[in-house]
């Protein structure tokens, strides 16, 4: 009789292997970060949309409260002023240090990573680009260190380009669901992010026109500037500052 256990012995052992290794590769996954190597460090956030079609980066204020090393890799750990991903995760945001990456003073001087220590108050210019994890992901483009003093600029909106899935009603809030080009939240999820339409979205097409909440219908093509404050939900939420209808 005691034969026969042993098979499935074997067998609940190399499920343990394997289920093992997948926990580990995930973990190991979860640490790849986004570099489109489409932006520059000199492109900074711009929402009148001029003639540049690419995403802006996003801009954040945040001290920082950790530095490790993933792959020879640097990267921040950041406490952000704006947003709040709640208790029990290590940081806001995990901002790699690449080649590209600048950084300097608030006088615009050249610094290095040596410079940059816990506690140390940054503006940050990052991503596009970021992972939907928790704490999010994403490249730093440039890292400008800021007095103790010093009042840091205005937080500019977030640009994308995408297609709306849908609206649906919350409360008093019209959100539409859009689908972004240049962000892949992954299946399962309703869409990549809900934009949320208050009293203050600017509708338009891409002569000026005004428009309303109705034409924004599904499968239209839309350029949206929303946030910068972004929830760390999945799908994220943020108010849209103003969208403009494309044609097709």
């Amino acid at each position: 009789m005691k034969n026969t256990y042993i098979p499935l012995l074997v067998l609940l052992v190399l499920a343990v292997i394997t289920a093992g290794a997948t926990i580990m590769n995930a973990d190991a996954d979860e640490k790849i970060l986004i570099d489109n190597g489409e932006l520059e460090s000199e492109n900074l956030p711009a929402v009148d949309g001029g003639n540049n079609d690419k995403l802006q980066p996003l801009n954040t204020i945040a001290n920082i409260i950790g530095i490790e090393t993933w792959d020879s890799t640097t990267v921040l750990l950041l406490d952000q002023d704006e947003s709040d991903i709640g208790e029990g995760y290590p940081c806001d945001i995990y901002l790699k240090i690449g080649q590209e990456t600048t950084i300097k003073d608030s006088n615009g001087n050249e610094l290095t990573i040596e410079d940059l220590d816990n506690g140390t108050r940054i503006e940050a210019y990052y991503g596009p680009a970021t992972t939907r994890s928790l704490p999010a992901q994403s490249v730093a483009i440039s890292i400008v260190v800021l007095d103790e003093d010093e009042k840091p600029g205005i937080l500019q909106p977030v640009k994308t380009l995408g297609t709306i899935i849908g609206t649906e009603k919350w409360t008093s809030s019209t959100m539409v669901l859009l689908d972004e080009d240049e962000v892949e939240i992954g299946e399962g999820y309703p869409c990549d992010i809900y934009l949320s339409i208050g009293d203050q979205t600017t509708i338009e097409d891409e002569n000026g026109n005004k428009l309303s909440v109705e034409d924004l219908t599904k499968g239209t093509r839309v350029e949206a500037y929303y946030g910068p404050m972004v929830t760390a939900s999945l799908p994220p939420q943020s108010g849209a500052v103003s969208i403009v209808v494309l044609s097709e």
